[in-house]
């Protein structure tokens, strides 16, 4: 798969080379093609992937409710989103809560580039727009962040 990355709150340098390396490697290397109705089936390659290189099944922001991230890695939080666009803020409220509690240093999140999310179907979450909104509210969203878009 091909790649774009990007970093909030200097996530590039917050989410150490030995944790973000093996993730981009590990995408590089997959092959995927990106189609209509292909949402599901890229979550479970990338969720493989994950889980090969060490990352843990689904992680409870909080003992007291299911509220879950994709996956965490020490004190590293990761979510994979290929779904409807509307989910990434509540991404980027788990992850932030968790950086509150200091339950988490900062964060991977990956997801389909805009090109991609286009070919996958509607209302698909995209690279682009995470990006930019991400920007928006960089003074409520501390957490760093390592960003990468597949497609």
């Amino acid at each position: 798969m091909r790649l774009a990355i990007s970093s909030h709150h200097y996530g590039d340098r917050a989410v150490p080379s030995e944790v973000s390396e093996p993730i981009i490697s590990a995408l590089e290397g997959a092959e995927f093609e990106i189609s209509k109705g292909s949402a599901t089936r890229l979550r479970k390659i990338i969720l493989g992937l994950l889980f090969n290189l060490g990352w843990s099944d689904k992680t409870r922001i909080n003992s007291n409710n299911d509220i879950t991230i994709t996956s965490m890695k020490g004190d590293i939080g990761l979510c994979l989103q290929t779904g409807n666009v509307s989910r990434f803020y509540a991404d980027i409220l788990k992850l932030q809560s968790l950086y509150i509690k200091d339950k988490a240093s900062s964060a991977v999140y990956i997801l389909p580039t805009k090109n991609a999310s286009l070919k996958m179907g509607s209302n698909i979450v995209n690279f682009d727009r995470f990006v930019e909104e991400l920007n928006l509210y960089k003074h409520t969203i501390t957490i760093p962040i390592l960003i990468i878009g597949v497609e």
